[in-house]
């Protein structure tokens, strides 16, 4: 799984340099530099394939660090998850996979609706994600879908979160023009009833939801662990989300669809 991922970052970063390279040769064949300034401008195009040689070559690498690294599945129920290390898989389309700190995959979120003309925007930067209706199922690694959500509004975010069945259960409001230090936003029951205030940094993600009562329910802080847990995780951006497991299944559920989405529409 995480092989696969670097192997996608890999070929990703390969297409783009062609295309960039076409791009720049057809730019110079037409408008070919005559002085020494001209060049040193056409120069700077050097930089993207910098930037996209180094992609490759990492990812290169850490796949053939990983790809003989047997990832083992995770047995831990909804209720049972106290944790989650969420990745960005190398896609178009972008899809989050989880994990255990340890290294055992637990499942992947997955848009599984979204206009045919929103496709090409999302592509080119996913957080415009924020701004536009989708759909997204959380698949566990048997390929069973646990719970979904569904974004909606345009001044503010509406999820509307669903269990295995397909059955409403609750929202998460965020508001998103409002402020642009903090997200603020709130997880409701089914019958709209407030369950939990959320604010979150709106420039690194860090949040530290609690209840009125002050226990914790879930903890984020952008960079705070480069751990190395296992031979998969030994970046230094590996996000990990620590999760109360003393609340309920719909609970989880709600919490983990907000998780899902701040970090579906994240630039990072």
């Amino acid at each position: 799984m995480i092989a696969t991922m670097y192997k996608r970052r890999e070929r990703l970063a390969v297409l783009l340099l062609g295309i960039i390279f076409l791009v720049t040769a057809t730019y110079l064949i037409i408008d070919t530099p005559t002085t020494t300034n001209e060049w040193l401008e056409a120069g700077s195009l050097l930089l993207p394939f910098s930037f996209l040689i180094i992609v490759a070559v990492m990812s290169r690498y850490k796949y053939q660090k990983v790809k003989e690294v047997d990832i083992p599945l995770s047995e831990r129920t909804i209720e049972d998850i106290d944790h989650v290390v969420v990745k960005k898989d190398a896609t178009f389309i972008t899809q989050l996979l989880v994990f255990e700190q340890t290294g055992c995959f637990m499942g992947t979120y997955r848009l599984t609706s979204l206009s045919w003309w929103h496709y090409p925007i999302v592509i080119f930067m996913s957080s415009f994600l924020m701004f536009l209706p989708f759909n997204v199922s959380y698949f566990s690694h048997q390929g069973e879908k646990l719970f979904s959500f569904k974004r909606r509004g345009i001044k503010k975010t509406v999820l509307d979160v669903y269990d295995q069945n397909d059955n409403f259960i609750g929202q998460y409001e965020q508001e998103d023009f409002k402020s642009l230090v903090k997200i603020k936003g709130k997880l409701l029951d089914r019958n709209s009833q407030l369950i939990l205030p959320v604010k979150a940094s709106a420039s690194t993600g860090d949040f530290d939801i609690r209840d009125k009562a002050g226990h914790r329910w879930a903890y984020f802080y952008d960079g705070r662990f480069p751990h190395e847990y296992t031979e998969v995780f030994n970046e230094i951006d590996n996000d990990i989300v620590e999760m109360s497991d003393y609340i309920s299944r719909e609970k989880k559920i709600l919490l983990l669809a907000m998780i899902g989405h701040m970090f579906l529409v994240r630039s990072k």
